[in-house]
């Protein structure tokens, strides 16, 4: 049960986009008006360039397009009307674009801010390195007295 738990929490991301997925996919099925539900295919995209980057958002995107499209493929009367074929056509097309357009925008602020993160716990670094280095400085008696308490405390927590 705790192994479950662990590969719930691991992968609770990618689970939350596939559920909401499916009920977008299921959504498709029964509501009349399939371009309305189109809109529902945001969330899981948006969801997947939020929590987990471009590359998984762009992948949502298309997935999200084949599941709609295999839809169209097996009932052509609920989505493409007799009289109105190349307007709904068009429609996909132009959900479908930015349906992809929004997955690279979200993906892309989400690496920009991971990197921004990653800039920010560098620099949080290097001010510490130079205080210490500073302290060690100006008493001869504490040089190399940060870098021994630093590896001691990484031990401590790695055996804990």
């Amino acid at each position: 049960m705790e192994q479950f738990k662990q590969i719930i929490l691991r992968h609770f991301e990618k689970i939350l986009v596939g559920i909401i997925l499916v009920a977008a996919f299921i959504g498709t099925y029964l509501i009349e008006e399939k371009f309305i539900i189109l809109n529902f295919y945001y969330l899981p995209v948006l969801t997947a360039g939020y929590f987990l980057g471009r590359r998984m958002g762009v992948l949502t995107a298309v997935f999200s397009i084949l599941a709609v499209l295999i839809c169209v493929l097996a009932f052509p009367q609920r989505f493409l009307y007799e009289k109105e074929t190349l307007k709904g056509l068009a429609q996909l097309s132009s959900w479908s674009g930015f349906l992809i357009l929004a997955s690279i925008t979200v993906g892309t602020l989400y690496e920009q801010k991971e990197q921004r993160l990653r800039e920010l716990k560098t620099a949080y670094v290097g001010v510490l390195e130079i205080l210490s280095k500073y302290l060690e400085s100006t008493d001869g008696y504490t040089k190399g007295h940060s870098v021994r308490v630093a590896e001691l405390s990484t031990e401590i927590a790695t055996a804990m």
